[in-house]
């Protein structure tokens, strides 16, 4: 059976559970359509499904038996995500500055993805220095249950740019845990081997020294493995022009993995 990508196809709930998701970024069990750029065309839906390198974690090996999603926690510009220390909140407001994509690959840390904090990982003032856009500064963070059919150990997601009433965001950052690094570099491959089918524009890239893959299609998303784990980031496309999309996919890529090997 071949791990999930990035777009998952129309069906009904047991139908999906059973066949292999093509989506990094559908969220698990919805029954919806969802490939990243879609839903991006219909005020930015796309992104509250644009979430997942788990794919089929609503769904077991028997479709009659659902997983659990947990922990959905929603914060403001005025509050840090739950669980941060104030330290937290200090580095959601004042964040460090966004580096550029490093050319030379540094060692691999080892770190715990799935303890990152949202807060401290991307902010609304990466996004107004990399892509020249305004964001809200509402937050989300969702912890979801890793799919072991797939090698996945968990993952957690999180939704930038939140609007009042919105279960999306304009930026997303998806962190999800394997059992191996080949598990995670599969999962990747047939990605990106889809989204080239669906008509991306594929380019190749690094961040902090390790391959790194953009895919542009109704906006931007760039995926990568670092040691066993996934991360993956997917912006609107709203008012971005391709040329700086694809010169700043990259860059908010660095700026959240350095940040996350901080945490």
């Amino acid at each position: 059976m071949v791990t999930a990508p990035l777009s998952v196809r129309q069906g009904r709930r047991a139908e999906w559970c059973n066949t292999p998701v093509k989506s990094l970024f559908a969220l698990a069990g919805s029954a919806a359509v969802d490939h990243y750029g879609e839903r991006m065309r219909r005020h930015l839906v796309f992104l509250a499904g644009v979430i997942g390198l788990v794919l089929l974690s609503g769904c077991s090996s028997d479709s009659s038996t659902k997983r659990t999603v947990t922990a959905i926690v929603t914060v403001s510009s005025a509050s840090p995500a739950s669980g941060s220390s104030a330290g937290s909140a200090g580095a959601s407001a004042n964040p460090s500055p966004s580096p550029s994509p490093s050319p030379t690959k540094e060692p691999i840390v080892k770190v715990d993805p799935l303890k990152a904090d949202c807060a401290a990982v991307i902010s609304s003032g990466d996004v107004k220095k990399i892509f020249k856009v305004d964001i809200p500064s509402d937050r989300k963070r969702i912890v979801d249950v890793g799919n072991p059919d797939r090698g996945q150990s968990g993952r957690i997601r999180c939704l930038y740019g939140l609007k009042a009433g919105d279960k999306s965001g304009a930026v997303s950052l998806v962190l999800t845990k394997y059992t191996s690094a080949a598990a995670a570099q599969k999962q990747v491959d047939v990605t990106v081997s889809t989204e080239t089918d669906l008509g991306a524009k594929v380019i190749k890239t690094t961040v902090k020294g390790y391959p790194a893959t953009m895919l542009l299609r109704d906006g931007g998303l760039i995926v990568m493995v670092y040691d066993s784990w996934t991360l993956a980031v997917a912006v609107a496309p709203d008012k971005i022009d391709a040329a700086t999309m694809e010169a700043g996919l990259p860059q908010l890529a660095d700026a959240a993995l350095t940040r996350v090997l901080k945490s």
